[in-house]
Formats: structure tokens, C-alpha cells, sequence
């Protein structure tokens, strides 16, 4: 195109000026957007320690480390004083942290059959514990965390702590494996909130 005199070009000019200003706002309000926080809560649960670790999850897959530790029993302790201890400690961690979802290690396999039954036993507090607080509680398999984390469903759990000690930018040499495999469950779930929408999360068990 060309342009006759230089006032016509000055006009061009101050139009495209207009169009890329009102361009790079649009472009900037998501930024703006305040985008609201969603508590994550999870259990590495087994019947003597159970790991927990909760992160905050905003959009843009930022994440941000809450707490984390374990839920422990004397192994010479009944098993249902095992169980009474541990929808005690999940229950408090509730009350005082009040995660908005719960991701929880699912599609377990032990060989041993009383072992099952006992881990069985143990989830089932901790699910029902959680329903009795309204939390919905979504189920991973090992494999899928791992894969989620460190991109290979064979990790070792060193692989994995070391990871989440990435993303979550803390230090967890010195953090016991129950409990940086539950914050690894809560990276999970809040990673496939940010892929797709959500596309790919298991439904609520």
C-alpha cells in the first residue's frame, strides 16, 4: 500500500498503535485473573504410618508446599487401636488444614492375605473419615503418581522425593519416604487439573 503524504501515514500509524494496545491487554487479563487456591490432601495410608502431605494447587500448574508428616502407631499396638489412631489423625488434619480434595493410592496388591485385609482395613477408615468430612476423595494407581512425577512408572522413592523436592522447591532429604510419596499423590491430582481441564482425573470414590 502506498502512502500519498505524511499526515495519511501518521494516521495509520496511530490506528495500528490503537489495535496493539487493545490487543496485549486482552492478552494480559488472564494474568489478572485471580484464580482461587484449591487445597490438596494426600495419603500414603498403611496401617502403622501412614505418610500425609498437603499442597496448595492455583492455575498455571503452580504449586506450593502446606505441610506433611506421618501418622504413626507403636508397632506392639492392637489393630484396632491402629485404626481408632489413624481416623483421629486424619481427622484432625482435616479440621485443622481443611483441604478441599484428598488423592489416595489406589489399585493396590499384596500377596499376603492377611496383609491386604489390614491395609484394606486402613483405607477404609481413612475413606470414611474423609466422607464424614464431605472431602471427595480421588484414587491413583503407583504407577500413574510415578509416571505423573518423574515421568516412568518404575521410580525408585528416592526418584520420587528427590522430584517433589524440585517442584515443590523444599527439602526433603531428611523427610521420611510415607510422606514425600503423599505429597507426590497431591502433585498428581493437581498436575491433571491443569491438563485438559481436568480431562483424565478418575471420578470421586
Amino acid at each position: 500500500m502506498r502512502v500519498k503524504n505524511l499526515a495519511e501515514l501518521e494516521k495509520i500509524l496511530a490506528r495500528k498503535r490503537t489495535l496493539t494496545t487493545k490487543a496485549e491487554s486482552v492478552i494480559d487479563a488472564p494474568e489478572k485473573v485471580d484464580v482461587p487456591q484449591l487445597r490438596i490432601i494426600g495419603l500414603d495410608v498403611a496401617l502403622r504410618c501412614t505418610g500425609w502431605g498437603i499442597i496448595d494447587a492455583r492455575a498455571h500448574n503452580k504449586q506450593a508446599a502446606v505441610d506433611c508428616g506421618v501418622i504413626k502407631t507403636d508397632s506392639k499396638a492392637a489393630v484396632s487401636e491402629c485404626l481408632r489412631r489413624l481416623a483421629g489423625g486424619v481427622r484432625e488434619l482435616v479440621e485443622l488444614y481443611k483441604p478441599d480434595i484428598a488423592a489416595m493410592e489406589g489399585g493396590f496388591f499384596c500377596r499376603n492375605v492377611r496383609t491386604a485385609v489390614v491395609l484394606g482395613a486402613a483405607r477404609g477408615v481413612v475413606i470414611a473419615t474423609l466422607a464424614e468430612k464431605k472431602i471427595p476423595v480421588h484414587e491413583y494407581a503407583p504407577r500413574k503418581i510415578k509416571q505423573a512425577i518423574c515421568g516412568f512408572g518404575n521410580a525408585s522413592k528416592p526418584q520420587v522425593a528427590l522430584l517433589v523436592s524440585q517442584m515443590l522447591n523444599i527439602q526433603t532429604d531428611k523427610m521420611a519416604f510415607d510422606s514425600t510419596d503423599a505429597l507426590a499423590m497431591a502433585l498428581t491430582h493437581a498436575q491433571l487439573l491443569n491438563i485438559a481441564q481436568g480431562i483424565g482425573i478418575p471420578d470421586p470414590i
